[in-house]
């Protein structure tokens, strides 16, 4: 009889075990759903900046190359 106790004190133990492992799992994949869509709209901002600058390159070339035709003498 004492086997048996032990037997299901340990299966207790083992499903106790199992629930607290099966919430972490799924924290864990939350947690790693935010920071996915975190790092996707971080990506989007990377490249809306990478555009901006782009543009103001541009337009900063176009100025300056504007300057250089300016008679300055």
């Amino acid at each position: 009889m004492e086997n048996l106790d032990q037997l299901e004190a340990k299966i207790e133990q083992l499903l106790e075990n199992h629930e607290r492992v099966k919430k972490e799992k799924n924290l864990a994949n939350d947690q790693l759903e935010h920071k996915e869509s975190e790092s996707h709209q971080l990506k989007g901002q990377l490249r809306q900046y990478e555009r901006e600058r782009s543009e103001i390159r541009e337009k900063l070339g176009k100025i300056l190359g504007q300057l250089e035709q300016l008679d300055l003498s």
